[in-house]
């Protein structure tokens, strides 16, 4: 009796992790975006879930600033939080979904200090949201004080701040079912 009550327990689950796959599926099927890259689906479900815990109208949640020293692309911010009454940025997030953990804490550490690196250095930098173009100014990411690092289920037993609510195979499968679905037509592909 006790190995069907587990049986049972690991059906639920599992049905429970596909139920919240195919939600994430559905609320993400519509960004009309490249997912070649591994860590673009991260970003998306970050994008997500950030949303519902900073909601619209007061702020927005952007994915992809790149930040630029005289036309040069220096590094980019996977994810912006912007406070629409101050028109500042309240938190920028690296989003990291590695195999090795450890790994991409490291690198989300680096590039938090490379960036903040080239905010200070006096330089004037550009500021462009990757996927439509649009500007942004200096001043509104001059007194970003709070850096979050982002992963995968699993994160924060390495040190990550935050951690999304799928594993990396479960990001995998989320992935392979958008590129197919862009590829049969069915969700938007990007220009």
């Amino acid at each position: 009796m006790r190995n069907f009550a587990v049986f049972i327990f690991l059906l639920m689950s599992a049905s429970s992790a596909l139920a919240d796959l195919a939600e994430s599926f559905e609320k993400i099927k519509s960004h009309a975006r490249h997912y070649r890259d591994p860590g673009a689906v991260c970003e998306e479900v970050a994008q997500i879930e950030f949303s519902e815990l900073y909601p619209a109208p007061q702020y927005e949640v952007i994915v992809g600033v790149a930040y630029n020293v005289k036309g040069r692309t220096v590094g980019e911010l996977d994810m912006v939080l912007m406070d629409r009454n101050t028109q500042k940025v309240a938190m920028v997030g690296e989003v990291k979904c590695y195999t090795d953990l450890k790994n991409g804490l490291k690198k989300a550490k680096q590039q938090r200090k490379r960036f903040l690196t080239v905010l200070g250095s006096g330089q004037k930098i550009d500021f462009v949201n990757t996927s439509s173009g649009e500007k942004y100014d200096y001043e509104q990411f001059q007194y970003v004080t709070q850096f979050i690092s982002v992963s995968q289920k699993g994160g924060k037993a390495v040190g990550f701040d935050y951690e999304l609510e799928h594993t990396l195979d479960e990001m995998s499968q989320l992935r392979d079912q958008v590129i197919h679905c862009q590829k049969d037509g069915l969700c938007p592909r990007p220009q």
